[in-house]
């Protein structure tokens, strides 16, 4: 079944066989068994392309269930053992990736170092439906969330003045919002929600900034601001006053954008694998 997935997933045999670190021969041998006891063909196969067939997606479909079935299964042994072996693969928003997973990342290595962790960065609504459909043990995102899922409020997120630590901004508890009209503002593109708020608040405001840098993660904003020749305006919480990275700082603005609640969003009880408990309960220390 692993054998049949991985060929699915990849559509190649090549590509299945160097992932799953067998011999390529070796795994179309298996595929055609398979077919065989079937009495179906699984692949449509032709020298440049391969295809899952309408019975191949029928027959992929039952195997991934079984193998998630089976990994639960695993899971609850290993739970048993105290977190021994085990994965957890989960998504945050691209904000939570730069200012604080690095942190509880390493916490839950540093207490888990035999289980396996898939960390992804997507958009809001895919980690919604990841989350509701499986496809992740957890994730974070923020409201509001329609679908019926566990969620725990880690923090309030609104958006703050990022600057570098040698800014004027920088000694001052709360800035002014007009007092950026004259600054350079990194932002993110348009086709962000982030931004695209941003733009509204900016124009309830009548704030026009003289100058905008579009870029495309809060990663490089933020490395951008620390070299001072621009600030920027992004998502923060209450533990962002002090220093996010090692030459930025944040500060609230008057008036300030709207607060956003961020969200530890988890499966039902019976669905939540040991390490996604684990997980949350790192995070949730964090904002506590």
């Amino acid at each position: 079944m692993r054998y049949l997935v991985a060929v699915a997933d990849r559509l190649s045999f090549t590509a299945a066989a160097r992932d799953l670190n067998v011999s390529q021969p070796a795994l179309s041998q298996q595929i055609r068994q398979l077919e065989e006891e079937l009495g179906i063909q699984l692949f449509a196969r032709t020298p440049h392309r391969v295809a899952v067939t309408q019975g191949g997606q029928l027959v992929v479909e039952h195997a991934r269930r079984t193998l998630d079935s089976a990994g639960r299964l695993r899971e609850a042994v290993d739970a048993f053992r105290g977190l021994q072996r085990g994965k957890l693969r989960l998504a945050v928003t691209q904000s939570f990736n730069a200012l604080h997973l690095t942190p509880v990342l390493a916490s839950f290595l540093q207490e888990h170092p035999a289980i396996d962790v898939t960390a992804l960065e997507w958009a809001n609504s895919e980690i919604i439906a990841g989350v509701a459909d499986g496809t992740l043990d957890l994730g974070v995102a923020f409201g509001p969330i329609e679908v019926p899922l566990s969620m725990q409020l880690l923090y309030k997120d609104r958006l703050m003045l990022a600057c570098s630590k040698d800014h004027p901004f920088a000694s001052l508890e709360s800035i002014s919002l007009h007092a950026l009209a004259d600054e350079a503002l990194a932002l993110l593109t348009t086709d962000y929600g982030t931004r695209q708020a941003l733009d509204r608040f900016f124009e309830v405001q009548e704030l026009s900034p003289h100058r905008i840098i579009e870029l495309n993660t809060f990663a490089s904003i933020l490395k951008l601001v620390e070299t001072g020749l621009c600030i920027s305006v992004m998502p923060g919480s209450p533990i962002d006053a002090t220093p996010a990275q090692s030459g930025v700082v944040f500060r609230q603005l008057d008036p300030a954008p709207p607060i956003r609640d961020i969200q530890l969003l988890l499966p039902s009880t019976a669905a939540r694998s040991p390490a996604a408990v684990a997980f949350g309960n790192i995070l949730r220390d964090r904002f506590r």
